[in-house]
């Protein structure tokens, strides 16, 4: 089980990145969002899609699993 985290922005193209705890691209804490404990990232970015209402959601580079 990880931690999840995105961006409060999205990115120039409106993408919004899910990030892991572990992640070294992680937002600093003022600058991101949890979204909860997940056994993976397609549940993170289920969560972010709604959680958010955004289509745009991908798991950062770093974290794929």
């Amino acid at each position: 089980m990880q931690y999840y985290y995105t961006r409060k922005n999205p990115d120039a193209r409106g993408v919004i990145q899910v990030h892991a705890d572990r992640c070294k691209d992680l937002p600093v804490v003022l600058e991101r969002i949890y979204l909860g404990i997940f056994p993976n990232a397609n549940l993170a970015i289920s969560s972010a899609k709604e959680k958010l209402q955004l289509t745009k959601v991908r798991i950062c580079a770093c974290c794929k699993e």
